[in-house]
């Protein structure tokens, strides 16, 4: 039985530490960050008598040396998790692997599947790969491809990922087993995206329609979503935006003003007409 160290958050860590207890591997540790529902990594470990921690490892490595050590680590797992792993931790279990959602060398770094969306990437992915100090950057284990449909948001697209998650794992678990050799990454095909925050989402109309209408529904509910402002001040968040081949004469000429018309708003791109057909005023 090979003992795991599971480093985890969010439903992608906990549906993976079910696929890895299902398919007989021994968690001995868990870390992961808090969360306020039933439905965590915090429970699932209470549940299981494995013992686990919210720490940062970066902050007290030689304790985390010690529980490798001490509880014998063949595999050490990063699924959604949101700290980096140092060398000095990494290094010790026979393998140290990570998930991330895209197709690597591409789209390294935070939120993958929001930027491939905007980006108007006709495909996304998950990759499972060894870590290396550098993010995202270590040998491919196994990739699975994922179409992006004109209809997925960002919360969708990671949907998808959940069920790819716990098989891509375990599956390259067993490749390892079995000493297939991995891929390294093709550096002259890499690219880096950074954390997206609130504020990011502030639309330019000063762009075609389509990359308007990439921009929101990658922000899209539940998500906290593509904003803008009406001529009274108010911001708007957009869930979804669509091309409207037909609209009011009186429409004005000006770019990225919104327009209530017969309870219907309107707003120029660069190249056309928009029409909001999911959105809520904050007051």
């Amino acid at each position: 039985m090979q003992n795991v160290m599971l480093c985890g958050f969010g439903k992608l860590g906990l549906d993976s530490s079910r696929k890895l207890m299902e398919k007989g591997y021994n968690i001995k540790y868990m870390l992961t960050h808090k969360e306020h529902h039933d439905e965590s990594m915090e429970i699932f470990a209470i549940e299981n008598d494995i013992a686990y921690s919210f720490e940062d490892m970066r902050k007290n490595i030689n304790h985390f040396q010690r529980i490798i050590k001490d509880k014998q680590i063949d595999y050490l797992i990063s699924v959604n998790y949101r700290y980096i792993i140092p060398r000095e931790i990494f290094e010790i279990p026979k393998y140290s692997i990570n998930i991330h959602g895209s197709l690597l060398p591409r789209y390294r770094g935070r939120t993958p599947h929001v930027w491939s969306i905007i980006n108007n990437e006709e495909f996304s992915g998950v990759t499972c790969h060894l870590i290396e100090e550098s993010v995202d950057v270590g040998n491919i284990i196994e990739q699975v491809k994922i179409k992006i449909e004109s209809h997925d948001t960002g919360h969708t697209l990671l949907q998808k990922f959940l069920l790819l998650y716990p098989d891509l794992l375990v599956r390259s678990l067993e490749k390892l087993e079995q000493g297939e050799n991995t891929i390294v990454q093709d550096e002259s095909q890499a690219s880096y995206y950074g954390k997206r925050t609130p504020d990011m989402g502030y639309i330019d109309f000063y762009k075609k329609s389509y990359q308007i209408i990439n921009f929101v529904r990658a922000q899209a509910h539940p998500y906290p979503g593509a904003y803008y402002y009406l001529n009274n001040g108010k911001k708007i968040v957009i869930n979804k935006i669509i091309i409207s081949e037909t609209f009011p004469n009186n429409l004005i000429e000006g770019v990225g003003v919104l327009q209530i018309i017969e309870n219907e708003i309107y707003v120029r791109s660069l190249d056309g007409v928009l029409r909001l057909i999911d959105y809520a005023l904050i007051n």
